[in-house]
């Protein structure tokens, strides 16, 4: 439920529909907005969505029983009467953008889009707690980033907010381009363009082009952040329409200088004269915080403060965690798993110096479409160029994992292949060393969060085996 300061006349207006039945004193309430026929109860404005699989359209005639003041309806369902109050419009998916649109205009915000194969919920995490800390910040909830979420985060707007961060996602083409338009913001975020949802986006140069729509609502005179380490976003130059500031490792006018690790696998670094010093492990989480300093600076924070809140960040549940067990340490990220986050998370427990042993745990990558055996072979020949001392890839897809390892020069007795998590599990339990760094990875269909919990409860004796 979402209670909007906006009148139901002017929800109609942002809508440019007349509503049938609509009587003047009701027009003159507030909306409290309702997306799910469950929550529905007198004086809501229910609005009935749609997906692959469900209309709620189905709903209207139980929701206007329980007392709904009105609800939007496609105007090609109008003769069905459903309702005898109800609002028309084309599409009510669409709709719901139009008034996010509409809605947001009515706010003094400053409003941060965030995209990219990568890292975006990260960044859009950091960004919250960094801009937290000097402004008046709301941002999306979890992940709520399709054509429903984004909407849902406009409608929590307050007047009293003074920034927005809102992330967006994609997995087919066209999908960024309106959300974009919804939210018009002032500064957008490109973290990376990487091999995710390619059974809908087809390539590399597909996944671009998607995600650098999210410019195409940018205001006049706005700013786009891009990593300049992607050989595709460092193409993008400033325009008539828009700035491009850049960040990246390797070059970018965001850059950082004396780059180090400690043993948990944080880095620090300098910018400028300024020292930061990250919480969260893993050179993806450099990438993170670079993009937000780029756009905090860019907000006029002084990178002091930056820095701060920067150090203080720690990471969300199952997104690259070190946690410690008996004797080891699990690295743990079983909430996504791409080739470009695969191959970061090996770089960063590669660059750990002090483990007597370096285990990758490795599970399938889904929705990679006819690519998936190739990137899977890739993702193989990177562990023993990272001086993994041992491959556990779990499932189907992941037996390219073991065959890329081997052909790359993996001793076959230390790269290991199983078909299921507990097949997998029971090796590990007799086979973990006091002193393993683990690191556990896959996308979050393969649940190897289980494996996290097993092996931060393995027994010392096994763990000195």
């Amino acid at each position: 439920m979402h209670n909007l300061d906006l009148t139901v006349a002017e929800l109609c207006d942002i809508l440019e529909s007349n509503p049938v039945g609509l009587t003047a004193r009701a027009a003159k309430r507030k909306v409290k907005l309702c997306l799910d026929s469950r929550e529905a109860g007198p004086g809501v404005v229910f609005w009935p969505l749609k997906g692959a699989r469900f209309d709620a359209h189905s709903f209207i005639p139980e929701v206007m029983k329980k007392g709904a003041l009105m609800s939007v309806m496609d105007a090609g369902r109008a003769e069905e009467s459903l309702a005898d109050v109800y609002v028309p419009v084309d599409d009510s998916n669409q709709a719901l953008l139009k008034l996010a649109r509409g809605y947001q205009r009515l706010f003094k915000v400053k409003k941060v889009a965030v995209t990219g194969s990568n890292g975006k919920t990260t960044t859009k995490e950091m960004l919250k707690a960094v801009l937290s800390t000097q402004f008046k910040t709301m941002a999306t909830e979890g992940n709520l980033n399709n054509q429903i979420g984004v909407p849902r985060t406009l409608f929590h707007l307050k007047h009293s907010d003074e920034v927005a961060v809102v992330e967006m996602g994609t997995n087919a083409p066209g999908e960024i381009h309106p959300l974009s338009m919804a939210v018009e913001p002032d500064i957008a975020v490109i973290t990376n363009v990487g091999a995710s949802h390619l059974e809908r986006l087809q390539d590399l140069d597909h996944v671009f082009k998607e995600k650098v729509t999210i410019a195409d609502g940018l205001r006049k005179g706005g700013l786009l952040v891009v990593n300049a380490d992607d050989p595709r976003l460092a193409k993008l130059r400033t325009n008539t329409r828009y700035r491009v500031l850049t960040f990246g490792i390797k070059r970018g006018v965001i850059r950082p200088e004396n780059l180090k690790w400690d043993s948990n696998a944080c880095a620090s670094f300098k910018i400028g004269r300024t020292e930061f010093h990250l919480s969260v492990p893993g050179i993806h989480n450099v990438y993170n915080a670079l993009a937000t300093i780029a756009v905090a600076t860019s907000l006029r924070m002084s990178k002091t403060a930056v820095a701060k809140a920067l150090e203080k960040f720690r990471a969300a549940s199952m997104r690259m965690e070190i946690r410690k067990g008996v004797g080891i340490k699990v690295v743990s990220d079983c909430y996504n798993a791409n080739p470009s986050s695969m191959r970061m998370a090996l770089q960063t427990i590669g660059a750990i110096e002090n483990a007597t042993r370096k285990v990758a745990i490795l599970g399938d990558m889904l929705e990679l479409g006819s690519s998936a055996e190739d990137l899977h072979r890739e993702i193989g020949e990177l562990v023993p160029q990272m001086k993994f001392d041992m491959l556990v890839a779990v499932g189907k897809l992941s037996l390219n994992i073991q065959k890329g390892a081997i052909a790359a020069g993996m001793d076959k007795k230390n790269a290991l292949h199983f078909d299921t998590v507990d097949e997998a599990m029971d090796f590990l339990s007799e086979n973990v060393h006091f002193g393993d760094v683990l690191l556990v990875k896959a996308s979050r269909g393969m649940k190897l969060e289980q494996v996290v919990d097993k092996l931060l409860r393995l027994e010392p004796a096994m763990a000195n085996k």
